[in-house]
């Protein structure tokens, strides 16, 4: 089981997504930006790392909401999210093709990634009130 973490960022009432670009395993599909957690670090300390490495941004860590387990028959994930919001610097994408900030109501428009639809699933309380968003 690999252990990957994810950043659930809002910022003005919106979260964002981002694409993985046609390299990767998952081509053009959407997801939460992060990555695998290093053995030397916790998820916590791996998101921070992460977004700073992907999106040239600096975030701080609100929550965090469930995680999930999920088998994409080539590997094994668990995807623990972080609810986050920008401390600082200006997006800019390093590793995906293209990003979106989305409503509640345009979560479910976008072909995302195996692991990140059952992690909307499970924490649909959160995704479907942009009053849960709110600090």
């Amino acid at each position: 089981m690999i252990e990957v973490s994810c950043a659930i960022i809002v910022e003005n009432n919106t979260i964002l997504a981002v694409q993985k670009d046609g390299k990767s395993d998952h081509p053009f599909c959407w997801e939460f930006p992060g990555g695998k957690v290093k053995e030397h670090e916790t998820a916590a300390m791996s998101i921070i790392r992460e977004i700073a490495e992907e999106l040239l941004i600096h975030v701080e860590i609100e929550k965090t909401l469930s995680p999930v387990e999920y088998d994409y028959g080539i590997k094994q994930i668990r995807l623990i999210p972080f609810v986050c919001r920008i401390k600082k610097g200006t997006l800019q994408l390093t590793e995906h093709a293209d990003f979106r900030w989305l409503k509640a109501s345009e979560i479910m428009n976008l072909n995302w990634a195996g692991a990140d639809l059952e992690l909307i699933r499970v924490n649909q309380n959160f995704f479907n009130s942009e009053q849960k968003w709110k600090r």
